[in-house]
């Protein structure tokens, strides 16, 4: 799991009043600068892991299952409540391309980054005959 941070638009509030924002010629912009891993609050990870597992129950009914990673990319509001903006089938930075990006990353197995753990999964399915059930 991570955080986008977003330019100034995450550190402007620090900056002054938004008077003085104004008066500066200083905007909000949100250019996508970096990702920093983080925990999430413990009430809201049965949450989170069910959003992933209705990822994967959704995919195997329409095309027969995502095959590798995955990252649900949402915005947790004031209510908590969890909105999903956007769903990347593909090895992006909430993944943890990155060894012991979060304290998620080593569940499976300490220092474990997200590709790592893919060769780990390809080398088990070989070893045990089903590679046609991981591979596309």
């Amino acid at each position: 799991m991570d955080r986008r941070v977003e330019s100034n638009a995450d550190e402007i509030f620090r900056l002054g009043s938004p008077r003085e924002l104004i008066e500066a010629g200083v905007n909000p912009t949100y250019v996508i600068t970096g990702n920093m891993p983080l925990v999430a609050r413990e009430s809201l990870l049965s949450r989170i892991f069910s959003l992933g597992e209705k990822v994967v129950e959704e995919s195997l009914n329409l095309f027969g299952g995502v095959i590798g990673a995955f990252c649900i990319e949402a915005v947790v509001m004031d209510s908590l409540e969890i909105k999903v903006f956007e769903l990347s089938t593909r090895i992006v930075a909430g993944t943890n391309l990155y060894i012991s990006g979060s304290p998620y990353s080593d569940l499976m197995q300490k220092q474990l980054s997200m590709g790592r753990r893919i060769a780990l999964e390809i080398r088990e399915a070989s070893r045990t005959n089903q590679l046609d059930k991981i591979l596309s």
